[in-house]
C-alpha cells in the first residue's frame, strides 16, 4: 500500500486497535466501538492509572502500552509492517524512516487512544 494522508491512515490505526479487542478479559464479547474504547480506558486506569499524577496521562499511557497492555505490534518488523499496511509509510522505507517510525510508535499509538477517548 502506498503512503496516504494522515486523515486516511489515522482512522485505520484507530480501527486496528479496536479490532484487536475481542472481549473484556472474561470472555464477554465486546462488539461496539464505544464499549471497546471504554474497555481500553478502564483497563488503563486499573493497570496504570496511578502514574497519571506522577508523569501525566500521555506518558502513563505510553509506558502502559510499552508493557504489552494491548494486543498491538511490539516487535520492530511488525511495527513497520503495520505502518506499511495502514498507509502511513510507503513500502520499502529507508532506514531513516524506519528509525523514525520505531522511535515515534508508542507516542503515536498513545495519541490514537487519546483521540478515541474523546469520543466518549
Amino acid at each position: 500500500m502506498a503512503k496516504v494522508h494522515h486523515t486516511k491512515y489515522k482512522p485505520r490505526y484507530k480501527q486496528y486497535i479496536l479490532d484487536q479487542i475481542k472481549d473484556d478479559g472474561w470472555n464477554n464479547p465486546l462488539t461496539d466501538r464505544r464499549e471497546k474504547i471504554e474497555y481500553i480506558m478502564k483497563k488503563f486506569r486499573k493497570e496504570h492509572g496511578y502514574e497519571v499524577c506522577r508523569i501525566g496521562k500521555h506518558k502513563a499511557i505510553k509506558e502502559w502500552l510499552k508493557g504489552c497492555a494491548l494486543p498491538i505490534p511490539v516487535y520492530n518488523g511488525d511495527i513497520i509492517d503495520l505502518a506499511v499496511e495502514m498507509g502511513s509509510i510507503d513500502e520499502d522505507p529507508s532506514e531513516k524512516l524506519i528509525d523514525g517510525v520505531l522511535q515515534n510508535y508508542y507516542n503515536f499509538m498513545t495519541l490514537m487512544i487519546l483521540e478515541m477517548e474523546r469520543e466518549l
